[in-house]
Formats: structure tokens, C-alpha cells, sequence
């Protein structure tokens, strides 16, 4: 009885309306004189369950109401203070507001950044040239003998036979007698330029759409191994002879080889300058090249790659299929002059060229190129000691300037004088007795302008003097070579 005075009491301390005034009353009347005390109290409760849960109801939509109205409010705020600072800032402020607030939010998720950050590094593991790869192209310019002695020279005589233009000191077959080898025994090869201390073939890639694979051979006297490995992969000194290079720089360096001054691994970048009516050209490669003392031997191998750092861009056509392989052999030691070099590669730059044009650009560009890196070789010592002399003494940039004048004066000279060869080589042709076979570009009919531009002078750089086909190849052929 007591109890029920008590609750009755409380209902009405703190709840003064009306409907609880009458639950206390009905609970204070409930004492120990009311008959059937068991039934009425079980209805009571059923009421009392029945009271809290509408009156739940009634608070929690109101809680309901009041949510909606406050998201609702802070919503309006939000538009309208959107487009008051619409209206008071101009469009660059409002990049600017919005690149602050990702800045914001970007720190604020820092962690989750880095954790990013680990998805988009370079696998070296995966994707590292391995080692059979380099020691698979150690007995490569063992190969080139054979082939060479399997095209190009005579089998009863055994003297060389006239790929397409005679050289100076060089003894040809007079005998007439072909080389017997078949197409499978060279693995497709075929003789197609020859000039001073150098030999190139070339053959059909499979699956290329007739694109052609070209292997050369070289041997030059005035050039170290170590000057000539140099060239292929200082990436400042190829700026410096290179007109073509728009963008030429290393990306990442195997962190296995960052220690060793003997061999590398790194992925490169260089975006090839092309004419005016061709996008420009980017390649992204890992090259990984070994000094082997032990053999005497260099190798340098290149192939496409993809880098998290190097994204394509638009407008500049991303090269996806190209490889390379160089093998370097000093006639004595590294330091002193001797090499003989092989080197093959393949490249798909996205232009489809008639196999005619080709030839006949390749003709007049291949052969300039491979004389601009002969001199660029030879020039070697001579751009180190201006650039150690800049950092020790600031060399004034006139002076700069004229040494760098003296390298091109040089590689100029030399491409004079293998001019001068042409030319007499055209004389030779000009002598109705002189039976001489030249390549027909054409597999029929001879280019009758060929002779007479393989005469010009083209000492000037190919951008302003050489013609579009000629400054197209030799930009080809330059994403073909090593660094």
C-alpha cells in the first residue's frame, strides 16, 4: 500500500498534468481492502505499458521533427552561403577556396596517403632485366662474324661483296660468286647499308605489320670503350649532340645497382622532338647495362616499361613497343681506342611508312647518325674537361658555349669528309664499264634522285636543313639506340 502512495506521490511532484494526477489517485486508492487486488493491478499495468509507449512515440517524432528541422536549416545555410561567396568571388578565387580545402582534407588523411603511396612504387623484382638476359648476348659479336661471312663475303674468293656503295680500303670480290646460306640460316638477316667501318642488316619483325628490326655492326679505331659506353648512357652529354631531345632524364635507379660502378639499372624517360605534323614521341624503358673486365665485354639491354611517375600525356604518343641490345668489345682494354659494337633493335614509333620511303630515308639518315656518335665518342674527354673545368673555375658561358661550337665544328668535319666518299663513289657509278649492283628500294626500279642527294652536303642540323623525311628518320632512329 505504501508503495503505491509513494509512486503516486512522485508522479505528481513531476508531472503536474492531468492524466497522471488520476494515475497516482487510482494507484493511492489500490490498497489491501480492494478486492481482486491480482486483477486489477494486471490491468493497471497493461495501461501503464500502454501510457509509456505513446508517449514514447510522441517523443521520439518530435525528437524526429526537430533533427529535420536543424538538417534542413544547416542545409539552406549552406546553399546560401555558397552562392554569396559565388557572387562575391570571381572564378580563380574559387579554385583557389576549393584547392585550399583538398589541401586540407589531403593532410588530414595522411595515412591514408602513404598507405597509398605504396601501391604506386616501381617493382623492381617483377619487372628488373635479369641476369640470363645480359649473359644470353655475351657470344653476340661471334654471331655477327658469321653472319657477315654468310652475306657479305665471297665463298671462293672470301673477300667482301658490294652491299650497296663501295668504302675506301676495303677489297671486293671480283669474282662475282653469291653467298650460298639460305634465309633460315640467318634468321632472316639481310645485307642493307654498308658504310666506313660499318655493316647493317635488317629484317621483317613478325607480328610488326612490316616493320623492319635492323642490326649493326661497327668497328672503329679512334674510339675507347669507355668513351663509347659513355655516350650510351650520360644522359646530360646526349643533350648536348642530341637536337631531338625534348625531355631526357632518369626516373629511378635499381637500388641494387646504385652502389656498383660497373653496372646500372634505370628507368628512363625521353620525349623525342618530331616534325611539325606528328605528335612528339615518349619512351619509357628500363636499361640495365654490365662492365664484365673478366670478358672483356659490355652489354647494354633496353625494352618498354611502365613507370607510376611517368603517366602518358596528351598530345605526345606513348611508344609501347621497343627493345634494344648493344654489346661493346675493346680490340685491347677499355681505356685505349679499339672497339668493335653490335647492336639490334626494334621499334614500333606508330607512323605507318612505305617500306620504299623508308629505305630510302634510311639510307641518307642512318648512316649520319652512326658518324655523329663515332665523333660524339671521340669527343668525350674533351666535354668532361670543359665541365670540370666550369665547376672549378666558372667558366663564363662564352666559353661554354665555344668549346660546345668546337664539338659540332668536328662532327661536322667528319661527315664532310664521308661526303667526300659518296662523291667519288658517284663518280664510279657515272663509268658505263663499272658494273657495281645498287640497292633497289624499291625491289625493281632504282631511285634515280638517290645518287644525286646522297651527294649534297648535310653537315647542317637536320631540323633546319635536312627535309622532313630525312629529320623523321633520323628521330626514329634515334629512339632505337641506347643511352
Amino acid at each position: 500500500m505504501y508503495t503505491w502512495k509513494l509512486t503516486g506521490h512522485v508522479l505528481r511532484k513531476f508531472s503536474p498534468s492531468s492524466n497522471n494526477s488520476r494515475l497516482a489517485l487510482v494507484l493511492q486508492h489500490c490498497g489491501p481492502k480492494t478486492q481482486g487486488r491480482g486483477k486489477l493491478l494486471g490491468n493497471y499495468r497493461k495501461k501503464i505499458s500502454s501510457w509509456f509507449r505513446e508517449q514514447g512515440t510522441q517523443v521520439a517524432q518530435a525528437c524526429k521533427r526537430q533533427f529535420e528541422f536543424v538538417a534542413a536549416q544547416r542545409i539552406r545555410r549552406c546553399i546560401q552561403v555558397f552562392h554569396l561567396y559565388t557572387r562575391i568571388w570571381d572564378e580563380v578565387a574559387l579554385r583557389e577556396f576549393m584547392r585550399l580545402w583538398r589541401l586540407r582534407l589531403a593532410k588530414n588523411a595522411k595515412s591514408f596517403l602513404i598507405s597509398a603511396a605504396g601501391i604506386s612504387v616501381y617493382n623492381w623484382d617483377c619487372n628488373r632485366i635479369s641476369d640470363e638476359e645480359i649473359y644470353r648476348y655475351n657470344c653476340e659479336i661471334e654471331g655477327i662474324y658469321r653472319l657477315r661471312d654468310s652475306t657479305v663475303v665471297c665463298a671462293k674468293c672470301h673477300l667482301r661483296i658490294i652491299i650497296d656503295t663501295i668504302q675506301p680500303d676495303v677489297k671486293y670480290c671480283k669474282c662475282g660468286v653469291q653467298p650460298s646460306a639460305s634465309n633460315e640460316d640467318l634468321d632472316g638477316w639481310q645485307p642493307f647499308i654498308e658504310r666506313q667501318d660499318m655493316l647493317i642488316w635488317r629484317k621483317i619483325e613478325p607480328d610488326s605489320g612490316g616493320l623492319f628490326a635492323y642490326k649493326v655492326y661497327g668497328s672503329f679505331s679512334d674510339v675507347t670503350a669507355e668513351d663509347f659506353l659513355q655516350v650510351q648512357i650520360d644522359v646530360d652529354y646526349r643533350k648536348q649532340w642530341d637536337p631531338t631531345a625534348q625531355e631526357l632524364q632518369i626516373i629511378e635507379t635499381d637500388p641494387k645497382s646504385e652502389s656498383s660502378v660497373n653496372r646500372s639499372t634505370d628507368v628512363i624517360h625521353w620525349e623525342m622532338i618530331w616534325p611539325k605534323l606528328f605528335s612528339n614521341r615518349d619512351y619509357v624503358y628500363q636499361r640495365r647495362w654490365v662492365v664484365d673486365k673478366e670478358k672483356g665485354l659490355v652489354v647494354i639491354v633496353s625494352r618498354v616499361t611502365e613507370h607510376p611517375d611517368v603517366p602518358e600525356r596528351r598530345g605526345i604518343y606513348r611508344v609501347k613497343t621497343y627493345w634494344s641490345y648493344m654489346v661493346i668489345k675493346p680490340y685491347t682494354n677499355f681505356h685505349e681506342p679499339g672497339i668493335e659494337f653490335g647492336l639490334t633493335y626494334f621499334d614500333d614509333p606508330g607512323v605507318a611508312v612505305p617500306s620504299a620511303v623508308t629505305a630510302w630515308v634510311a639510307l641518307r639518315g642512318l648512316p649520319d647518325f652512326l658518324i655523329r656518335m663515332r665523333q660524339a665518342s671521340k669527343d668525350y674527354k674533351k666535354y668532361k674537361l670543359i665541365k670540370k673545368n666550369t665547376s672549378d673555375s666558372n667558366l663564363t658561358l662564352s666559353e661554354e658555349n665555344v668549346s660546345k661550337e668546337q664539338i659540332k665544328l668536328d662532327i661536322e668535319d667528319k661527315l664532310k669528309s664521308n661526303k667526300k666518299s659518296m662523291r667519288d663513289y658517284k663518280d664510279q657509278q657515272d663509268d658505263p664499264t663499272n658494273s657495281t649492283n645498287q640497292l633497289d628500294l624499291t625491289h625493281g626500279a632504282q631511285d634515280p634522285d638517290l645518287t644525286e642527294n646522297e651527294s649534297k652536303d648535310t653537315t647542317a642540323t637536320p631540323k633546319e636543313e635536312q627535309g622532313l623525311l630525312h629529320y623523321f628518320y633520323l628521330t626514329k632512329l634515334f629512339a632505337f639506340l641506347d643511352f
